[in-house]
């Protein structure tokens, strides 16, 4: 077995997958490099590739709307390091990225282009059927921090705004 396909094994998306799966995925996949913030994928894109990151990491950012008032073009929603996936839309309707992926460090993934992986998944529905599952997993996770940040930041202001001021 290839590393690529033992890390596609033991990745969040793909850990349920038997080995012939494992290795259908490993034909599928391209493995790619990325020096420190190199740009995967940008928010408002088609989402036509999913990456599973071997090494290094790779920084989830959110655009900001200049209207928001706040001094940044994006703020970092959260950080995908070895065995994460990074594009999971590329699995889903419409299609498109809602966050921009860049690499924090040098990296390197395993990177499939939805089209192969839609088909894999459709050939093998026990493969698709696992994939979803497991897909849906991974954005539940994602929207709980996502929650649990927003509480955070929420609590901060509210302490803040409370707090007395003194002249």
């Amino acid at each position: 077995m290839s590393p690529i396909a033992h890390a596609i094994m033991n990745s969040e998306l793909f850990a349920d997958l038997s080995p012939r799966q494992a290795q259908s995925l490993d034909r599928l996949a391209e493995h790619v490099r990325f020096k420190k913030g190199a740009v995967l994928f940008s928010a408002g894109e088609p989402a036509e590739r999913l990456y599973v990151v071997l090494e290094g990491t790779v920084e989830l950012r959110m655009p900001v709307p200049g209207w928001w008032g706040i001094d940044t073009p994006h703020q970092k929603m959260t950080t995908a390091r070895p065995g994460q996936i990074v594009g999971w839309s590329a699995l889903a309707e419409p299609g498109v990225y809602s966050l921009t992926a860049v690499a924090s460090e040098r990296a390197s993934a395993a990177r499939f282009e939805a089209g192969a992986l839609r088909e894999l998944m459709s050939a093998d529905p026990e493969l698709g059927n696992i994939v979803r599952a497991r897909a849906l997993s991974v954005v539940s996770r994602r929207l709980d921090a996502l929650a649990e940040a927003m509480l955070a930041q929420r609590a901060v202001m509210a302490s803040q705004a409370a707090a007395p001021a003194y002249a």
